[in-house]
């Protein structure tokens, strides 16, 4: 297999940094089940959200070189002389392809990858390679777990009810989250005054926003959400009070800095995701106890724990959105 090369497409797809990162997980874990030589790949640009609090994408490019620097993971050179292969969509079948050809042929391959789902989802505890070899870094080593629950609020901007035109359904109901928790804690036998985090992209007052990336302008406005002179206003949800209020040990963490957010989730002992790359990524380095959305869209790992045991799932009508 020394023949062959493994890199992140990165000029493919460039959306959201928890999506980019969770492909190069993925990526660099094939590599390394399959015995392929891994060249990382860097983030090199993110779509802009509204979480991120950046006023011009030089922010992002500052963001995005913080994540680079904490999720670069051990890498090969490129050699001097290779063919090159680019596969948006990687699946067994194609993979075998590349390598018959590759030593039919005697050359060395570059394979550049997009999307990795097709193959790792068939084995999500592939993940398992990044997993490791992220949770013994410095950022996320720590000498004890914090005796805590974390949970992961995705919620985008403004989601709507019902199916939308221009967005698939992809956000988790707020009333969702505190019956999860609550089932965690009877599942753990956990006094309800645990401590409880909440990391959220919910902002934490009202206000306005005015995208500078185009592209995110016309995915909003095709969305069809009102705006005044492309701004548009958001508001804060008190999710202490409205939500959790029957929990006695809350807090509520708004728009956290990227890599402070990952961080609590990877070390916490318990973390419940979101329907979210950015928690998948927690999960994976997180060697403690992770309860997964039955509706997350990605496979679960067999070391994860479903958020509602089998037969006792509750009724989940996912929002559209952005």
């Amino acid at each position: 297999m020394k023949r062959i090369y493994l890199t992140y497409d990165n000029l493919a797809k460039q959306d959201g940094i928890g999506a980019q990162l969770q492909r190069i997980l993925a990526i660099y874990s094939i590599s390394k089940k399959l015995r392929f030589n891994y060249c990382h790949s860097k983030i090199l640009r993110t779509i802009e959200e509204r979480a991120h609090n950046a006023t011009s994408e030089l922010d992002l490019l500052k963001l995005i070189e913080q994540v680079n620097t904490v999720f670069e993971l051990p890498s090969k050179e490129l050699p001097n002389n290779y063919t090159e292969v680019k596969i948006h969509s990687l699946t067994a079948r194609q993979l075998a392809k590349v390598v018959l050809k590759t030593y039919l042929h005697r050359e060395t391959t570059v394979l550049r990858v997009c999307l990795p789902f097709g193959l790792i989802e068939k084995y999500p505890d592939w993940y398992e390679f990044a997993g490791k070899e992220l949770r013994i870094r410095e950022f996320f080593a720590k000498s004890e777990s914090e005796e805590q629950i974390v949970v992961h609020i995705r919620y985008g901007y403004k989601p709507i009810q019902g199916k939308n035109k221009g967005s698939a359904p992809r956000f988790l109901p707020l009333e969702y989250y505190p019956l999860a928790v609550a089932q965690i804690m009877k599942e753990n036998e956990l006094d309800r005054s645990v401590p409880i985090v909440i990391q959220t992209d919910i902002p934490e007052s009202n206000g306005a926003w005015r995208p500078f990336q185009e592209e995110r302008l016309k995915e909003l406005q095709q969305i069809g959400y009102e705006n005044q002179n492309e701004t548009f206003e958001f508001e804060r949800i008190d999710l202490k009070n409205q939500y959790f209020h029957m929990f006695p040990n809350v807090t509520v963490r708004y728009c956290d800095p990227f890599l402070d957010a990952i961080n609590e989730m990877s070390t916490s002992k318990y973390l419940l995701m979101s329907r979210s790359s950015f928690s998948y990524l927690a999960g994976v380095i997180n060697p403690n106890k992770i309860y997964i959305p039955r509706l997350h869209g990605h496979a679960k790992l067999s070391r994860w724990f479903w958020d509602f045991p089998d037969g006792q799932e509750i009724a989940i009508d996912l929002l559209s959105g952005i």
